[in-house]
C-alpha cells in the first residue's frame, strides 16, 4: 500500500492541470499586457498634446510679436492672400515690421524688415508647415530684390488661416494694403498703408493627414493705428 501511494506521489501534473494553469497564466498576462497598453496609449496621448500645445504656443507667439510691430505709417504694408493647398487651407502673410529679428551676428540688429509667414505642404505627411522668413530692408533695396531664407514656425497643421477685420467690422480673408491706389510720384512722400484693425489668427494642429480633427488654436491681434488717425 506504502508502494503505491509512493508511486502515484511521483507521476506529477496531469495533462489537464497543467492546461487549466497555462490557461490561468494566459488570462494574466492579457491582462496586465492590456493594462500596459492603454497606459502607454495615455502617455503617448499626453505627450503628443503637449508637444502640439508647445509648438502651438511658439507658433503664436511669434506671429503676435511680429504683428504688434508692423508699421503703421508712410513704408508700411500688409498683404494677405488665400490659399487651398490640396484641399487644406494654406494662407500667407506679408507685412513690414519695425522690429528686425537678427538670425545671425552678421545681420543687421535693427531696421525695417519684410516678414512673411507661409504654409508649404510637406510630402512626407500630407500635412502643412509654416514657415516665417524675415529679410532687413537697407535703404534703397526694393523689397522683393532679394529671396530671404524661410525657418520652419510650426509643423503637423491641417489649416493655417488669417482673416482680416477692417474699421466697419467687414471680416475678409485677404487683404491688400495698396488697395489699387496709385503710387505717389517721385519726390513724394510714400503713402499711408491701409491696415485691418483686427487680425485673426488660426492654426489647426493634427496627428496625421487622416485625423478627421484636430486641435485649435485662435487668436486676435488688434494692429496700431496708422500714423494719420493719431492727428
Amino acid at each position: 500500500m506504502n508502494r503505491c501511494g509512493n508511486k502515484n506521489a511521483d507521476q506529477g501534473f496531469t495533462l489537464i492541470e497543467l492546461l487549466m494553469a497555462i490557461s490561468i497564466f494566459a488570462i494574466v498576462i492579457s491582462s496586465v499586457y492590456g493594462a500596459y497598453r492603454a497606459t502607454f496609449k495615455v502617455i503617448q496621448g499626453s505627450e503628443s498634446h503637449l508637444t502640439i500645445s508647445r509648438n502651438a504656443h511658439v507658433a503664436m507667439e511669434r506671429i503676435t510679436d511680429d504683428l504688434r510691430s508692423i508699421v503703421a505709417g508712410p513704408g508700411g504694408e500688409l498683404n494677405g492672400e488665400r490659399h487651398d493647398l490640396s484641399g487644406a487651407r494654406g494662407d500667407s502673410m506679408t507685412f513690414i515690421s519695425s522690429s528686425h529679428l537678427a538670425l545671425n551676428k552678421k545681420e543687421s540688429q535693427a531696421g525695417y524688415a519684410a516678414i512673411t509667414f507661409t504654409a508649404r505642404q510637406n510630402d512626407e505627411s500630407g500635412l502643412l508647415d509654416l514657415y516665417r522668413s524675415d529679410r532687413v530692408l537697407l535703404p534703397g533695396m526694393e523689397k522683393e530684390a532679394v529671396e530671404s531664407p524661410m525657418e520652419i514656425l510650426g509643423a503637423g497643421l491641417k489649416e493655417v488661416n488669417f482673416s482680416y477685420l477692417d474699421a466697419d467690422g467687414n471680416e475678409s480673408d485677404e487683404w491688400q494694403s495698396d488697395d489699387g491706389r496709385e503710387k505717389p510720384e517721385e519726390g513724394q512722400p510714400p503713402l499711408e498703408p491701409l491696415l485691418p484693425a483686427l487680425v485673426y489668427v488660426k492654426l489647426v494642429f493634427a496627428r496625421s493627414i487622416e485625423s478627421e480633427d484636430g486641435t485649435v488654436f485662435k487668436t486676435a491681434v488688434a494692429l496700431p493705428q496708422r500714423a494719420k488717425d493719431k492727428e
